[in-house]
C-alpha cells in the first residue's frame, strides 16, 4: 500500500520524475476478504470502543468546566 500512495505522490514539476498515474481507490466500499475478516472484524470493535472513550472523556472534560 505505501509504494502505490508513494507512486500516486510524486510530482510532474521535475523532468527526471516518472509519470505519476490517475488511479481511483474506493475506500468507502471496500470490503474485507474472507482471509482478512478476522482481524477486520477485531479492528472495527477496537474503533468503536475508542469513539466510547472519546465520548466519556469529552463529557467528563465538560464537568470539570462546571466546577471551575
Amino acid at each position: 500500500m505505501g509504494k502505490l500512495l508513494s507512486l500516486l505522490a510524486r510530482d510532474d514539476s521535475n523532468c527526471c520524475t516518472p509519470k505519476t498515474y490517475d488511479v481511483f481507490l474506493d475506500f468507502e466500499n471496500a470490503a474485507p476478504t474472507d482471509t482478512e475478516r478476522e482481524v477486520y472484524d477485531e479492528v472495527e470493535r477496537v474503533l468503536r470502543e475508542s469513539e466510547a472513550v472519546l465520548d466519556e472523556i469529552q463529557v467528563y472534560k465538560n464537568e470539570l468546566k462546571l466546577f471551575k
